[in-house]
Protein backbone atom coordinates (compact mmCIF):
# COMPACT_ATOMS: atom_id res chain seq x y z
CA UNK A 1 0.00 0.00 0.00
CA UNK A 2 1.55 3.52 -0.58
CA UNK A 3 1.78 6.24 1.54
CA UNK A 4 -0.61 8.47 0.53
CA UNK A 5 -3.52 5.79 0.66
CA UNK A 6 -2.01 4.56 4.41
CA UNK A 7 -2.58 8.15 5.08
CA UNK A 8 -6.36 8.10 3.80
CA UNK A 9 -6.72 5.09 5.70
CA UNK A 10 -5.92 5.99 9.05
CA UNK A 11 -7.64 8.92 8.16
CA UNK A 12 -10.71 7.37 7.48
CA UNK A 13 -10.29 4.78 10.56
CA UNK A 14 -9.38 7.18 12.87
CA UNK A 15 -12.45 9.81 11.90
CA UNK A 16 -14.80 6.82 12.27
CA UNK A 17 -13.60 6.39 16.21
CA UNK A 18 -13.09 9.96 17.18
CA UNK A 19 -17.11 10.27 16.04
CA UNK A 20 -17.90 7.08 18.11
CA UNK A 21 -15.50 8.18 20.78
CA UNK A 22 -17.25 11.75 20.95
CA UNK A 23 -21.19 9.62 20.73
CA UNK A 24 -20.22 7.94 24.01
CA UNK A 25 -18.83 11.03 25.54
CA UNK A 26 -22.28 13.33 25.00
CA UNK A 27 -24.19 10.35 25.78
CA UNK A 28 -22.45 9.35 29.01
CA UNK A 29 -22.37 12.85 30.80
CA UNK A 30 -26.34 13.44 29.32
CA UNK A 31 -26.60 10.44 31.81
CA UNK A 32 -24.28 11.72 34.47
CA UNK A 33 -26.60 14.89 34.41
CA UNK A 34 -29.62 12.89 35.23
CA UNK A 35 -27.74 10.90 37.70
CA UNK A 36 -26.19 14.10 38.77
CA UNK A 37 -23.72 12.28 41.19
CA UNK A 38 -22.57 8.69 39.46
CA UNK A 39 -19.14 6.92 38.27
CA UNK A 40 -19.30 5.39 35.33
CA UNK A 41 -16.16 3.69 34.51
CA UNK A 42 -17.48 0.60 31.99
CA UNK A 43 -19.69 1.55 29.07
CA UNK A 44 -19.91 -1.67 26.92
CA UNK A 45 -21.98 -1.04 23.32
CA UNK A 46 -22.98 -4.50 21.98
CA UNK A 47 -26.34 -3.81 20.85
CA UNK A 48 -29.37 -1.79 21.24
CA UNK A 49 -31.27 -1.93 24.22
CA UNK A 50 -33.94 0.36 26.10
CA UNK A 51 -32.18 2.69 28.13
CA UNK A 52 -32.29 3.54 31.89
CA UNK A 53 -30.46 5.32 34.52
CA UNK A 54 -29.75 2.12 36.05
CA UNK A 55 -29.32 -0.39 33.55
CA UNK A 56 -25.79 -0.72 31.18
CA UNK A 57 -26.41 1.11 27.89
CA UNK A 58 -25.50 -0.91 24.55
CA UNK A 59 -25.34 -0.07 21.52
CA UNK A 60 -24.03 -1.71 18.09
CA UNK A 61 -20.70 0.08 18.49
CA UNK A 62 -17.70 -1.55 19.57
CA UNK A 63 -16.13 -1.93 23.11
CA UNK A 64 -14.94 1.09 24.53
CA UNK A 65 -13.36 1.05 28.00
CA UNK A 66 -13.81 4.87 29.31
CA UNK A 67 -10.97 5.43 31.70
CA UNK A 68 -10.06 8.78 30.63
CA UNK A 69 -6.83 10.37 33.04
CA UNK A 70 -6.53 13.24 30.86
CA UNK A 71 -8.90 16.11 29.35
CA UNK A 72 -8.75 15.81 25.49
CA UNK A 73 -7.17 18.20 23.53
CA UNK A 74 -10.18 19.43 21.12
CA UNK A 75 -9.01 21.31 18.45
CA UNK A 76 -11.35 24.69 16.89
CA UNK A 77 -9.13 25.78 14.30
CA UNK A 78 -5.58 25.49 12.55
CA UNK A 79 -3.70 28.06 10.43
CA UNK A 80 0.23 28.98 8.96
CA UNK A 81 0.94 32.26 10.28
CA UNK A 82 4.15 32.45 8.17
CA UNK A 83 6.21 30.19 5.92
CA UNK A 84 7.71 28.05 9.22
CA UNK A 85 4.78 28.00 11.85
CA UNK A 86 1.26 26.63 12.51
CA UNK A 87 -1.00 27.82 15.56
CA UNK A 88 -3.48 25.81 16.41
CA UNK A 89 -6.27 26.64 18.83
CA UNK A 90 -7.30 24.62 21.27
CA UNK A 91 -10.71 24.50 23.20
CA UNK A 92 -10.61 26.49 26.24
CA UNK A 93 -8.82 29.55 24.45
CA UNK A 94 -5.43 27.49 24.49
CA UNK A 95 -2.77 27.56 21.88
CA UNK A 96 -0.10 24.85 20.16
CA UNK A 97 3.03 26.44 18.20
CA UNK A 98 4.39 23.97 15.48
CA UNK A 99 7.71 25.53 14.16
CA UNK A 100 9.85 23.90 11.76
CA UNK A 101 13.69 24.38 12.07
CA UNK A 102 14.39 21.97 9.21
CA UNK A 103 12.59 19.85 6.86
CA UNK A 104 12.57 17.11 9.82
CA UNK A 105 12.94 18.93 12.85
CA UNK A 106 9.93 21.02 14.45
CA UNK A 107 9.12 22.91 17.70
CA UNK A 108 6.13 22.11 19.57
CA UNK A 109 5.60 25.22 22.43
CA UNK A 110 2.22 25.34 24.34
CA UNK A 111 1.83 27.30 27.50
CA UNK A 112 -1.34 26.94 28.55
CA UNK A 113 -1.20 30.62 30.60
CA UNK A 114 -1.14 32.50 27.26
CA UNK A 115 2.95 32.88 27.17
CA UNK A 116 4.45 33.57 24.06
CA UNK A 117 6.85 31.43 22.45
CA UNK A 118 9.92 32.04 24.16
CA UNK A 119 13.30 30.80 25.32
CA UNK A 120 13.44 28.96 28.65
CA UNK A 121 14.79 31.29 32.10
CA UNK A 122 17.81 31.15 32.62
CA UNK A 123 19.86 32.39 35.98
CA UNK A 124 22.74 33.66 35.06
CA UNK A 125 21.74 34.19 31.36
CA UNK A 126 22.61 30.55 29.10
CA UNK A 127 21.32 29.57 25.74
CA UNK A 128 20.51 26.11 24.70
CA UNK A 129 20.44 26.72 21.33
CA UNK A 130 23.24 27.97 18.78
CA UNK A 131 22.88 31.37 17.09
CA UNK A 132 21.40 30.22 13.59
CA UNK A 133 19.69 26.61 14.71
CA UNK A 134 17.45 26.71 11.54
CA UNK A 135 17.85 25.17 8.08
CA UNK A 136 15.16 26.15 5.31
CA UNK A 137 12.23 23.87 4.26
CA UNK A 138 11.32 24.31 0.51
CA UNK A 139 7.23 23.98 1.40
CA UNK A 140 4.79 23.54 4.25
CA UNK A 141 1.29 22.71 4.02
CA UNK A 142 -1.49 22.45 5.99
CA UNK A 143 -4.72 20.48 5.58
CA UNK A 144 -8.02 19.51 7.48
CA UNK A 145 -9.38 16.17 5.97
CA UNK A 146 -11.55 13.50 7.87
CA UNK A 147 -11.34 15.06 11.41
CA UNK A 148 -7.77 15.34 10.80
CA UNK A 149 -5.47 17.55 10.19
CA UNK A 150 -2.43 17.01 7.93
CA UNK A 151 0.88 18.86 8.75
CA UNK A 152 3.77 18.20 6.02
CA UNK A 153 6.99 19.47 4.54
CA UNK A 154 9.16 17.49 2.21
CA UNK A 155 10.23 14.90 4.75
CA UNK A 156 7.42 14.05 7.67
CA UNK A 157 4.12 14.60 7.84
CA UNK A 158 2.29 15.29 11.22
CA UNK A 159 -1.18 13.43 11.67
CA UNK A 160 -3.68 15.25 14.15
CA UNK A 161 -7.08 14.10 15.30
CA UNK A 162 -8.97 17.40 15.60
CA UNK A 163 -11.18 15.49 18.37
CA UNK A 164 -8.68 14.46 20.98
CA UNK A 165 -5.62 16.62 19.98
CA UNK A 166 -3.34 13.18 19.65
CA UNK A 167 -0.69 13.65 17.11
CA UNK A 168 1.36 11.06 14.77
CA UNK A 169 4.83 11.76 13.15
CA UNK A 170 5.34 9.87 9.85
CA UNK A 171 8.92 9.78 8.21
CA UNK A 172 7.79 10.02 4.50
CA UNK A 173 11.25 8.82 3.07
CA UNK A 174 10.96 5.07 4.94
CA UNK A 175 6.56 5.97 5.49
CA UNK A 176 6.77 4.55 8.56
CA UNK A 177 5.39 6.18 11.90
CA UNK A 178 7.46 6.42 14.22
CA UNK A 179 5.93 8.15 17.02
CA UNK A 180 2.64 8.97 18.29
CA UNK A 181 1.38 10.18 21.32
CA UNK A 182 -0.83 8.51 23.93
CA UNK A 183 -2.93 10.58 25.69
CA UNK A 184 -3.02 14.48 25.43
CA UNK A 185 -0.16 16.46 26.83
CA UNK A 186 -1.34 17.11 31.27
CA UNK A 187 -0.60 20.42 32.87
CA UNK A 188 -0.78 21.28 36.26
CA UNK A 189 0.51 24.60 37.84
CA UNK A 190 4.82 22.98 38.38
CA UNK A 191 4.57 20.07 35.39
CA UNK A 192 3.62 18.90 32.18
CA UNK A 193 3.77 15.27 31.09
CA UNK A 194 4.07 13.93 27.30
CA UNK A 195 3.35 10.28 26.45
CA UNK A 196 4.45 8.27 23.85
CA UNK A 197 3.43 4.99 22.60
CA UNK A 198 6.75 2.49 23.20
CA UNK A 199 6.50 -0.50 20.17
CA UNK A 200 8.10 -3.53 21.35
CA UNK A 201 11.30 -3.54 19.24
CA UNK A 202 11.73 0.15 20.79
CA UNK A 203 15.17 1.14 22.87
CA UNK A 204 15.87 4.24 24.01
CA UNK A 205 19.37 5.92 24.47
CA UNK A 206 20.75 9.50 25.87
CA UNK A 207 20.34 11.67 28.73
CA UNK A 208 23.63 12.59 29.09
CA UNK A 209 25.73 10.85 31.86
CA UNK A 210 23.47 8.22 32.98
CA UNK A 211 25.89 6.47 35.29
CA UNK A 212 26.40 2.69 34.64
CA UNK A 213 23.34 3.08 32.12
CA UNK A 214 23.44 2.38 28.27
CA UNK A 215 20.03 1.73 26.73
CA UNK A 216 17.06 2.80 29.17
CA UNK A 217 13.96 0.49 28.04
CA UNK A 218 12.43 -0.53 30.79
CA UNK A 219 13.85 2.00 32.54
CA UNK A 220 13.24 5.82 33.94
CA UNK A 221 16.00 8.35 34.27
CA UNK A 222 16.20 11.72 36.01
CA UNK A 223 17.15 14.41 34.00
CA UNK A 224 18.91 16.81 36.94
CA UNK A 225 22.08 17.12 38.15
CA UNK A 226 22.53 14.48 41.18
CA UNK A 227 26.32 15.39 41.92
CA UNK A 228 26.51 11.65 41.82
CA UNK A 229 29.49 9.52 39.84
CA UNK A 230 28.01 6.01 41.30
CA UNK A 231 26.64 3.79 39.70
CA UNK A 232 22.58 4.63 39.17
CA UNK A 233 23.65 8.77 39.73
CA UNK A 234 23.30 11.55 37.37
CA UNK A 235 26.50 13.71 37.20
CA UNK A 236 25.79 15.60 33.91
CA UNK A 237 22.28 15.14 32.49
CA UNK A 238 21.12 16.21 29.12
CA UNK A 239 17.21 17.11 28.52
CA UNK A 240 17.65 14.87 24.90
CA UNK A 241 16.74 10.80 24.08
CA UNK A 242 16.79 9.24 21.24
CA UNK A 243 14.88 6.27 19.70
CA UNK A 244 15.76 3.22 17.57
CA UNK A 245 12.08 3.73 15.89
CA UNK A 246 13.45 7.17 14.34
CA UNK A 247 13.21 9.80 16.31
CA UNK A 248 14.63 11.97 19.27
CA UNK A 249 13.53 14.65 21.55
CA UNK A 250 15.18 17.31 22.92
CA UNK A 251 13.52 19.27 25.59
CA UNK A 252 14.08 23.28 25.16
CA UNK A 253 14.69 24.05 29.52
CA UNK A 254 16.65 23.89 32.23
CA UNK A 255 14.33 22.30 34.56
CA UNK A 256 14.72 18.92 36.08
CA UNK A 257 12.75 16.41 34.43
CA UNK A 258 12.02 12.43 34.48
CA UNK A 259 12.15 10.22 31.46
CA UNK A 260 9.71 6.79 32.10
CA UNK A 261 10.42 4.35 28.77
CA UNK A 262 8.58 1.78 30.21
CA UNK A 263 9.16 1.47 33.94
CA UNK A 264 6.06 2.17 35.43
CA UNK A 265 4.13 0.85 32.63
CA UNK A 266 5.31 -1.43 29.62
CA UNK A 267 4.70 0.02 26.42
CA UNK A 268 4.25 3.68 27.65
CA UNK A 269 7.14 6.18 27.32
CA UNK A 270 6.29 9.10 30.09
CA UNK A 271 8.15 12.32 30.02
CA UNK A 272 8.01 15.19 32.21
CA UNK A 273 9.57 18.17 33.52
CA UNK A 274 8.83 20.52 36.30
CA UNK A 275 7.85 23.07 33.87
CA UNK A 276 4.59 24.93 33.52
CA UNK A 277 4.77 25.23 29.69
CA UNK A 278 5.87 22.52 27.19
CA UNK A 279 8.76 23.27 24.85
CA UNK A 280 10.42 20.86 23.06
CA UNK A 281 12.12 19.96 19.42
CA UNK A 282 11.34 17.08 17.43
CA UNK A 283 13.84 15.08 14.77
CA UNK A 284 12.90 12.41 12.54
CA UNK A 285 15.43 10.73 10.76
CA UNK A 286 16.64 7.47 10.43
CA UNK A 287 19.40 5.83 12.60
CA UNK A 288 21.64 7.02 15.47
CA UNK A 289 23.74 9.28 13.56
CA UNK A 290 21.72 11.49 11.39
CA UNK A 291 19.96 12.11 14.82
CA UNK A 292 23.10 13.34 16.67
CA UNK A 293 23.61 15.54 13.80
CA UNK A 294 20.27 17.11 14.10
CA UNK A 295 20.69 17.74 18.03
CA UNK A 296 23.89 18.83 16.94
CA UNK A 297 22.23 21.25 14.01
CA UNK A 298 20.02 23.03 17.66
CA UNK A 299 22.66 22.68 19.86
CA UNK A 300 26.23 22.96 18.46
CA UNK A 301 28.91 20.73 16.98
CA UNK A 302 30.59 18.78 19.56
CA UNK A 303 34.19 19.71 20.14
CA UNK A 304 37.12 19.39 18.23
CA UNK A 305 39.98 18.88 20.38
CA UNK A 306 43.09 21.16 20.11
CA UNK A 307 45.78 18.77 18.58
CA UNK A 308 48.18 18.48 22.17
CA UNK A 309 44.41 17.48 23.70
CA UNK A 310 44.37 14.21 22.02
CA UNK A 311 47.83 13.34 24.41
CA UNK A 312 47.88 12.18 27.84
CA UNK A 313 47.27 15.24 30.36
CA UNK A 314 48.63 15.50 33.96
CA UNK A 315 46.55 17.07 36.75
CA UNK A 316 47.89 17.93 40.13
CA UNK A 317 48.66 20.54 42.68
CA UNK A 318 52.64 21.88 42.75
CA UNK A 319 52.04 24.62 44.83
CA UNK A 320 50.75 23.74 47.85
CA UNK A 321 52.19 20.50 49.76
CA UNK A 322 55.25 19.67 51.89
CA UNK A 323 57.70 16.82 51.02
CA UNK A 324 59.10 15.20 54.08
CA UNK A 325 61.56 12.19 54.03
CA UNK A 326 59.62 9.38 55.62
CA UNK A 327 60.68 5.41 55.00
CA UNK A 328 56.84 5.02 54.36
CA UNK A 329 56.83 7.66 51.84
CA UNK A 330 57.31 7.28 47.94
CA UNK A 331 60.77 7.21 46.17
CA UNK A 332 61.74 10.31 43.74
CA UNK A 333 64.32 10.92 41.51
CA UNK A 334 67.27 11.02 44.10
CA UNK A 335 66.46 7.68 45.69
CA UNK A 336 64.83 8.69 48.98
CA UNK A 337 61.66 8.45 49.74
CA UNK A 338 59.09 10.96 50.97
CA UNK A 339 56.02 11.42 52.28
CA UNK A 340 53.35 14.30 50.90
CA UNK A 341 51.11 16.44 53.19
CA UNK A 342 48.88 19.30 52.67
CA UNK A 343 50.28 21.16 56.01
CA UNK A 344 53.95 21.96 56.84
CA UNK A 345 55.08 19.12 57.85
CA UNK A 346 58.99 20.36 58.12
CA UNK A 347 59.43 19.13 55.00
CA UNK A 348 60.05 20.95 51.79
CA UNK A 349 57.74 22.97 49.53
CA UNK A 350 56.61 22.09 46.37
CA UNK A 351 56.69 25.04 43.33
CA UNK A 352 55.91 25.55 39.94
CA UNK A 353 59.39 26.39 38.47
CA UNK A 354 62.10 24.71 41.21
CA UNK A 355 63.71 28.00 41.80
CA UNK A 356 63.83 27.09 46.08
CA UNK A 357 65.98 24.20 45.68
CA UNK A 358 63.28 21.74 45.44
CA UNK A 359 63.36 20.82 41.82
CA UNK A 360 61.98 17.30 42.42
CA UNK A 361 58.85 18.27 43.72
CA UNK A 362 58.27 20.49 41.08
CA UNK A 363 55.99 20.30 38.06
CA UNK A 364 58.89 21.09 35.91
CA UNK A 365 60.32 17.61 37.23
CA UNK A 366 56.97 15.83 36.44
CA UNK A 367 57.37 17.30 32.50
CA UNK A 368 61.25 16.22 32.82
CA UNK A 369 60.15 12.56 34.13
CA UNK A 370 57.62 12.22 31.00
CA UNK A 371 60.42 13.06 28.53
CA UNK A 372 63.14 10.44 30.41
CA UNK A 373 60.56 7.62 29.78
CA UNK A 374 59.50 8.14 26.34
CA UNK A 375 56.51 9.37 27.30
CA UNK A 376 54.48 11.75 25.19
CA UNK A 377 52.83 14.52 27.57
CA UNK A 378 50.16 16.68 26.05
CA UNK A 379 49.36 18.94 28.72
CA UNK A 380 49.29 19.69 32.55
CA UNK A 381 47.43 21.34 35.08
CA UNK A 382 50.09 22.66 37.78
CA UNK A 383 46.82 24.18 40.42
CA UNK A 384 44.49 20.63 40.19
CA UNK A 385 43.88 21.14 44.43
CA UNK A 386 41.89 23.12 46.68
CA UNK A 387 44.21 26.22 48.04
CA UNK A 388 47.06 25.69 45.50
CA UNK A 389 47.25 28.27 43.26
CA UNK A 390 49.82 29.01 40.73
CA UNK A 391 52.49 30.92 42.57
CA UNK A 392 54.27 32.27 46.16
CA UNK A 393 54.77 35.96 45.42
CA UNK A 394 52.71 38.67 46.99
CA UNK A 395 50.65 39.95 44.04
CA UNK A 396 48.57 38.74 41.22
CA UNK A 397 50.96 39.81 38.92
CA UNK A 398 53.76 38.32 40.50
CA UNK A 399 52.05 34.94 40.05
CA UNK A 400 50.70 35.17 36.93
CA UNK A 401 55.26 35.80 36.11
CA UNK A 402 55.66 32.64 37.78
CA UNK A 403 52.72 30.64 35.53
CA UNK A 404 54.52 32.41 32.54
CA UNK A 405 57.56 30.89 33.53
CA UNK A 406 56.71 27.44 34.18
CA UNK A 407 54.49 27.59 30.32
CA UNK A 408 57.74 28.99 28.73
CA UNK A 409 59.38 25.81 29.95
CA UNK A 410 56.87 23.50 29.52
CA UNK A 411 56.07 24.89 25.97
CA UNK A 412 59.85 24.35 25.37
CA UNK A 413 59.47 20.84 25.80
CA UNK A 414 56.21 20.34 23.78
CA UNK A 415 53.22 20.65 26.67
CA UNK A 416 50.93 22.99 26.91
CA UNK A 417 49.60 24.29 30.33
CA UNK A 418 45.99 25.23 31.69
CA UNK A 419 44.65 25.75 35.13
CA UNK A 420 41.55 24.64 37.40
CA UNK A 421 39.17 26.97 38.46
CA UNK A 422 38.63 26.51 42.19
CA UNK A 423 37.03 30.17 42.40
CA UNK A 424 36.34 33.36 40.43
CA UNK A 425 37.62 33.61 37.00
CA UNK A 426 38.10 37.53 37.39
CA UNK A 427 39.81 39.29 39.79
CA UNK A 428 38.45 40.24 42.81
CA UNK A 429 40.65 42.36 45.77
CA UNK A 430 39.01 40.66 48.54
CA UNK A 431 40.76 37.75 47.44
CA UNK A 432 44.29 36.58 48.62
CA UNK A 433 47.36 36.52 46.04
CA UNK A 434 47.82 32.64 46.42
CA UNK A 435 44.11 32.85 45.26
CA UNK A 436 43.39 35.69 42.92
CA UNK A 437 42.44 34.69 39.45
CA UNK A 438 42.60 37.02 36.05
CA UNK A 439 41.88 34.76 33.42
CA UNK A 440 42.57 37.57 30.50
CA UNK A 441 46.05 38.10 31.31
CA UNK A 442 46.63 33.90 32.15
CA UNK A 443 45.64 33.23 28.56
CA UNK A 444 47.02 35.98 27.05
CA UNK A 445 50.26 36.98 29.12
CA UNK A 446 51.10 33.05 30.72
CA UNK A 447 49.67 31.24 27.74
CA UNK A 448 47.00 29.31 29.54
CA UNK A 449 45.02 27.05 26.73
CA UNK A 450 43.13 24.55 28.35
CA UNK A 451 40.39 24.90 31.74
CA UNK A 452 39.19 22.65 33.93
CA UNK A 453 35.73 23.98 35.59
CA UNK A 454 33.95 22.30 38.55
CA UNK A 455 32.73 23.01 42.00
CA UNK A 456 32.59 26.67 42.39
CA UNK A 457 32.74 27.50 39.23
CA UNK A 458 29.74 25.02 37.53
CA UNK A 459 27.94 25.72 41.06
CA UNK A 460 24.38 23.60 40.80
CA UNK A 461 25.25 23.03 36.51
CA UNK A 462 22.25 24.03 34.18
CA UNK A 463 22.43 27.55 33.29
CA UNK A 464 25.15 28.31 35.64
CA UNK A 465 27.83 25.63 34.49
CA UNK A 466 26.96 26.68 30.37
CA UNK A 467 27.31 29.87 30.76
CA UNK A 468 30.90 29.58 32.75
CA UNK A 469 31.75 27.42 29.55
CA UNK A 470 30.61 29.78 27.11
CA UNK A 471 32.49 32.72 28.77
CA UNK A 472 35.91 31.17 28.97
CA UNK A 473 34.87 29.53 25.16
CA UNK A 474 35.16 32.99 23.46
CA UNK A 475 38.18 34.30 25.91
CA UNK A 476 40.60 31.53 24.79
CA UNK A 477 40.26 32.11 21.03
CA UNK A 478 40.35 36.07 21.39
CA UNK A 479 43.27 36.77 23.88
CA UNK A 480 44.85 33.33 22.75
CA UNK A 481 46.58 33.84 19.33
CA UNK A 482 43.21 32.75 18.31
CA UNK A 483 43.76 29.20 19.87
CA UNK A 484 40.91 26.55 19.78
CA UNK A 485 39.20 26.39 23.32
CA UNK A 486 39.92 23.24 25.34
CA UNK A 487 37.15 23.27 28.30
CA UNK A 488 36.73 20.26 30.93
CA UNK A 489 33.39 20.33 32.62
CA UNK A 490 32.70 18.48 35.87
CA UNK A 491 30.46 18.30 38.20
Amino acid sequence: MKFPQVISSIAFKESILASTINTCIVFRNSILRSLKSCFLPVVAFTRPLAVSTLTLITFTLPVVIFTLPVKAQQITAVKSINPTTVEISLQGNKKMTIDFYGENIFRLFQDNNGGPVRNPEAKPSAEILVKNPRKPISKLTVKEENGQIFITTASITLLIDKTTGLLKIINLKTQALVAEKNLPISFDKTKFTLTLKEQADEYFYGGGVQNGRFTHKGKSIAIENQNSWTDGGVASPTPFYWSTKGYGVLFHTFNKGRYDFGANKKGVVSLSHDASYLDLFLMVNDGMVPLLNDFYQLTGNPILLPKFGFYEGHLNAFNRDYWKADSTGIVLDDGKKYKEAQKDNGGVKESLNGERNNYQFSARAVIDRYKAHDMPLGWILPNDGYGAGYGQTTSLDGNIANLKSFGDYARKNGVEIGLWTQSDLHPKPEVSPLLQRDILKEVKEAGVRVLKTDVAWVGAGYSFGLNGVADVGQIIPSYGNNARPFIISLD
